[in-house]
């Protein structure tokens, strides 16, 4: 048996049967958290996150973790025995990490393309532009974190958007700027410090990858996923408004931000007019009565999910892989069904 079969028919079947299977079940949970009409839609973002993500990270992280765990301490001697009657030189679970690793790294190229930065520009406008952003945030308590870290930039189409991974900044188009007041200005740039605390461009790239590595996957979570990002936009309005945004002047500048097929995916303007009017009624009737912080989220995103993955990376190594034996030795038996 050549050894490319469990690495890249194991792959396959992580890809179509397993990865699938794990969408499912989030589906499930979605599901029952999004009919949930006591917390209404901004009700457990943080929990339906985990969900979205972890459908796809934790099996690959599991996989991954086992199967270099198994190159390195043979404890795959049964399913190498079956295959080669020895289990002295069993590389296929290293190679299996690797291609699959591989897989990972191919699929997330698309999404990380998308998710780059505009490009910054040194123009007189946009020079004049940065003295008229640092004087509104110099004004504002809330938006003094964003003091360095506001960007000017004259690429076509672009509005408002946070980009950047570790340290998010906050891209302004001359164009956009050009059109809105400075009260509508600092409105928007409330609702992204929002996303730059939160490190919603690393939360977002890294929810993008799990549903672009999970292909079968992607169309049972999309819908979801879709409604999480409304509804985290949503939930940035508020906290903005909360902390001192006026709600009116915001409204008008997510309408003026927002055009189809905009390419930055943590941005101010919506693209979808359902989740426009959401948005816009939300913050009119903000404007007569002031939001509070009614909806529990629960635990950070961050620290939840880093501690779901640790235990995803270190669970082969205490527990065993006795599943991803089953999956070496189910490949190379299909495989020699398949050849008689």
């Amino acid at each position: 048996m050549i050894e490319a079969t469990f690495p890249l028919l194991g792959v396959a079947f992580v890809a179509l049967v397993v990865l699938p299977a794990f969408a499912l079940l989030a589906k499930v949970g979605l599901v029952m958290l999004e009919r949930d009409e006591v917390g209404g839609p901004l009700h457990g973002l943080n929990l339906r996150y985990v969900l979205l993500s972890g459908s796809s990270v934790l099996p690959i992280a599991w996989l991954l973790s086992a199967g270099l765990h198994q190159a390195e301490s043979g404890t795959s001697a049964h399913a190498c025995l079956f295959d080669h009657e020895t289990s002295e030189l069993c590389l296929e679970p290293g190679f299996f990490s690797l291609v699959l690793a591989v897989f990972v790294v191919a699929s997330s190229f698309g999404t990380m393309w998308r998710h780059r930065a505009a490009r910054a520009s040194s123009s007189d406008a946009a020079h004049a532009l940065l003295r008229r952003l640092d004087r509104i945030a110099s004004n504002d308590p809330v938006l003094a974190s964003l003091r360095g870290r506001i960007v000017v930039t004259d690429d076509h189409g672009f509005a408002l958007g946070t980009h950047g991974l570790l340290r998010p900044r906050v891209f302004v188009g001359t164009a956009f700027a050009g059109r809105v007041s400075d009260e509508m200005l600092a409105s928007a740039l409330g609702h992204e410090a929002q996303h730059v605390r939160a490190l919603d461009p690393l939360r977002y790239l890294i929810l993008r990858v799990a549903l672009g590595v999970n292909p079968v996957g992607r169309a049972l979570l999309e819908p979801h996923f879709a409604r999480w990002q409304a509804a985290r936009e949503a939930h940035c309005d508020r906290e903005a408004v909360i902390l001192g945004a006026a709600p009116l002047p915001l409204a008008d500048a997510i309408v003026i931000a927002a055009r189809p097929g905009a390419r930055e995916p943590v941005a101010l303007g919506a693209r979808d007019t359902a989740v426009l009017k959401f948005r816009i009624g939300m913050l009119l009737a903000f404007s007569e009565q002031a939001p509070t912080r009614c909806c529990h989220q629960g635990l950070s995103t961050f620290p939840v999910a880093m501690v779901l993955l640790l235990v995803a990376l270190l669970l082969p190594h205490h527990t065993g892989t006795a599943v991803l034996d089953l999956l070496h030795t189910s490949t190379e038996r299909a495989l020699t069904y398949f050849w008689r």
